[in-house]
């Protein structure tokens, strides 16, 4: 699977297109995003079981820790 490189800062992205979503859409991923937050110390890892070459994080599979 290659060399493991481990980021100094661990991040997500959350990219929003524009013009598409209307505001009970975004109040929605927002409470979402505010459960996941609550619950962040209930939420374990993942490994990877399966990892092409490039891009890596695109079509991966993984299994809980």
């Amino acid at each position: 699977m290659g060399e493991r490189v481990y980021p100094a800062l661990e991040m997500v992205r959350l990219a929003i297109p524009r013009r598409v979503y209307t505001q009970a859409h975004l109040d929605a991923v927002v409470a979402a995003c505010q459960r996941l937050y609550e619950g962040r110390h209930q939420i374990r890892g993942l490994r990877y079981t399966y990892a092409p070459p490039l891009p890596r994080h695109f079509t991966a599979r993984f299994e809980p820790l």
